[in-house]
């Protein structure tokens, strides 16, 4: 029954970022629009380590949050975030949820409101290591 708790924590948590069009979780193909390019780039950037995939209730997706969505490129913190993931174990999915998970080190906010801020990197640092 716990576990069943937590998974419905989870799901709302990735609900809530569905509600905002720039941290809404992607398929390849929507990922792919949203950048404007090719059909493969979303599962070829992942592999490289240069986007963070979730996987999720048997399905990939892609967090828009990771894309600047000025540029439609991924931000700088991306490659690092995908690197200490892999070294720490941790899953894209994790991650993904601390994003969605109000913080005191963004203000109370999610971290996902905040991919864009200069210090977005430091502030996450200190968490990435717990997932």
């Amino acid at each position: 029954m716990v576990e069943m708790r937590h998974e419905d924590s989870a799901q709302e948590k990735l609900d809530l970022l569905d509600q905002n069009p720039q941290a809404r979780l992607l398929t390849a193909g929507e990922m792919a629009d949203y950048v404007d390019k090719s059909r493969n780039w979303p599962s070829e950037a992942a592999r490289r380590g240069r986007l963070i995939p979730v996987r999720h209730a048997s399905k990939t997706y892609y967090p828009a949050f990771q894309i600047d969505p000025a540029r439609r490129e991924t931000w700088g913190w991306v490659s690092t975030v995908s690197r200490i993931l892999q070294d720490e174990a941790a899953t894209g999915r994790s991650f993904t949820l601390w994003a969605a998970t109000p913080s005191p080190r963004f203000g109370g906010d999610t971290p996902a409101m905040h991919t864009g801020d200069p210090d977005f990197m430091a502030k996450a640092a200190a968490d990435l290591a717990e997932l």
